[in-house]
């Protein structure tokens, strides 16, 4: 996988269509932050992820959405935590934004543009800083409006 170019082929995609944003899901454990299957979290990020998932918080023109198999109960807790890292998830395991198109049904499929996750081929050890470049050289419309806490 090569995640820069995937970014590129979002954000061209999205000029060429007049669209307003990307959508991106992120896995957790194996991804963001390196697995733990202990009775406690670690929250150990892999290098460059949380500055990543920062960068992609502050664009108006990037949806993250959370993308894992945990109970609600512990995707709450993680989207508590991230957001105390400055990491804002728009969604967890939905996209409520996007459910039908002229030509496709989206109400059962989650639609995204980039996905970054272990079993998509994204390797957290090196992809991180990746993403990081990609999304440093693309504009984000808004300038340096940062997305706010809704």
């Amino acid at each position: 996988m090569n995640i820069g170019r995937v970014f590129e082929a979002a954000f061209d995609r999205k000029r060429e269509k007049g669209w307003e944003k990307i959508y991106v899901v992120v896995d957790i454990h194996d991804t963001i932050l390196r697995a733990c299957y202990e009775d406690e979290e670690t929250y150990e990020f892999y290098p460059y992820a949380r500055e990543a998932l920062q960068l992609m918080t502050n664009r108006d023109d990037i949806c993250l959405i959370l993308w894992s198999g945990c109970y609600e109960e512990q995707m709450n807790a993680y989207r508590s935590r991230f957001a105390e890292e400055g990491i804002r998830f728009d969604y967890a395991n939905e996209n409520p934004e996007v459910k039908k198109t002229s030509f496709q049904n989206f109400e059962q499929k989650l639609y995204f543009n980039v996905g970054i996750d272990d079993r998509f081929g994204f390797e957290p050890e090196t992809d991180w800083v990746r993403v990081i470049e990609a999304i440093s050289i693309k504009e984000n419309p808004a300038g340096s409006n940062p997305r706010q806490e809704e």
